[in-house]
C-alpha cells in the first residue's frame, strides 16, 4: 500500500499537467477556470471516497484481496474512460488541423 501511495503521489503531479494541457485546448476564456478547478477536485474526491470506501470492505470480510480488488476494478475502469478520453482528443486535434488549412 506504500508503494501504491508513492506511485500516487508521482502521477498526480505529472495527471494534473496534462490534464490542464487538454482542458486549455477544450475550453476558453470564463469556461477555462472552472475546468481547471474540476479536473483539481475529482481526484481529490477520489482519494476520499476510496479512503472511505476501501476499509469499510475490509471491515466486514477481513480480506486484503477484496479490498484491493475493488480499488484496481476501479483503476481499471477509470483508464479505459483516461483511453476513450484520448482518442477523442485526437481526432478533435485532427479535425482543428483541417478546419485550420482549410481556412
Amino acid at each position: 500500500m506504500l508503494l501504491g501511495r508513492v506511485v500516487f503521489g508521482i502521477g498526480c503531479e505529472s495527471m494534473y499537467v496534462g490534464q490542464s494541457a487538454i482542458v486549455s485546448n477544450w475550453f476558453i476564456n470564463y469556461e477555462l477556470p472552472l475546468a481547471i478547478s474540476i479536473i483539481s477536485c475529482v481526484p481529490l474526491c477520489g482519494s476520499f471516497i476510496n479512503g472511505a470506501v476501501v476499509p469499510s470492505i475490509y471491515n466486514k470480510n477481513y480480506s486484503f484481496f477484496e479490498a484491493f480488488g475493488v480499488g484496481f476494478i476501479l483503476c481499471c475502469v477509470t483508464f479505459i474512460i483516461v483511453l476513450f478520453m484520448a482518442c477523442l482528443d485526437y481526432k478533435m486535434e485532427k479535425t482543428d488541423a483541417k478546419k485550420l488549412k482549410e481556412f
